[in-house]
């Protein structure tokens, strides 16, 4: 596979870093992405050597992009909207490897057979810590017409989750990506607004299986819980009470907004910590720390109560997802 040379409205997809020098694969697997697939800003994870490799084909409704890389994060960020304010759908289907997608206040870990949406008109970012290979799908808004309206309330969710649709997209995926550089552009079309029509049902059933959305006053009041239990993450006695008093609101309230995302305060500021701790423990900068000194700087005040949430939220030890990191 040759690095990318073709115009970026191209109907192939086709690009490696294999070949060239390393202090120029990132750069470059950068420019790819931005001009391929969506304005992203890409970074390395700084310890492992970087290679990568997209192939995938582009038609008018859609394109369909298999990626195949070494860890690395990727961000859709508001300068990249404002350079390429794409009104699309990013679908990513994961194939190998694990994916943390963050969007709209919302993070879902996603593994093999798992995929998740993200709306590229609004920041969101995803993160690759180990070797991964997924499949990208890339949908203009337009085609999915009114199937968008509720799309907020599904970002970054696990589309398995939500309903039966997604193994049966998954399976016909893998078999179109695989089979459309070899149509004829016509037979690519037919097929592609036919996968289009499965991805709008899968949105549908995902979007009917989601909470009600919150009025603008409490979205409002769940977005200033939100920011103040990020700045006060890693206090000790950051619970109901201290969030109450700071913000004027009763507890009981602040647990009915958590409802809307099928959590409650104590569940989400318990999985905010244990990521916040995970981030930690793959910092090759944080690999001296002690895992029993991230956990009290993150909140945790009981080694044996963090190691066993840890091992539920992530399904290993924090050593062996230190470990992991490491190798």
């Amino acid at each position: 596979m040759q690095p990318l040379t073709a115009e970026p409205l191209s109907r192939v997809i086709d690009a490696s870093t294999a070949g060239l020098n390393p202090r120029d694969k990132f750069g470059f697997w950068q420019e790819v992405v931005r001009k391929a697939l969506v304005d992203l800003e890409c970074r390395p994870d700084g310890k492992n050597p970087f290679e990568a490799s997209v192939s995938g084909t582009r038609l008018s409704a859609l394109s369909v992009a298999c990626i195949e890389a070494s860890p690395h994060r990727v961000a859709r960020l508001p300068a990249g909207i404002s350079r390429a304010g794409d009104e699309s759908l990013i679908f990513n289907f994961i194939l190998s490897g694990v994916a943390l997608a963050e969007q709209d206040g919302r993070s879902v870990v996603l593994k093999a057979g798992d995929g998740a949406v993200c709306d590229a008109q609004r920041p969101y970012t995803l993160r690759f810590d180990d070797a991964f290979k997924l499949i990208t799908v890339k949908v203009p808004l337009v085609s999915l017409s009114h199937r968008s309206a509720g799309v907020h309330r599904i970002t970054a969710r696990s589309l398995t989750e939500a309903g039966q649709m997604c193994p049966i997209l998954f399976g016909y995926l893998v078999g179109l990506n695989r089979q459309l550089p070899s149509l004829d552009v016509v037979a690519s079309e037919k097929i592609a607004r036919n996968f289009t029509e499965l991805l709008a049902s899968a949105l549908d059933e995902a979007i009917l299986s989601s909470p009600l959305p919150l009025s603008e006053y409490r979205a409002t009041a769940l977005v200033r819980v939100k920011d103040f239990l990020e700045r006060n993450l890693d206090a000790c006695e950051l619970d109901a009470t201290m969030v109450s008093t700071a913000l004027n609101l009763s507890p009981r309230y602040i647990n009915k907004l958590f409802e809307a995302e099928n959590t409650s305060l104590a569940r989400y500021i318990w999985r905010r910590r244990l990521e916040r701790a995970a981030i930690d423990l793959r910092d090759p900068a944080r690999q001296s720390v002690g895992i029993s000194a991230v956990a009290m700087a993150h909140g945790f005040n009981d080694l044996s109560h963090f190691s066993r949430a840890f091992r539920q939220r992530f399904e290993m030890s924090p050593r062996a997802y230190r470990l992991g990191g490491a190798a």
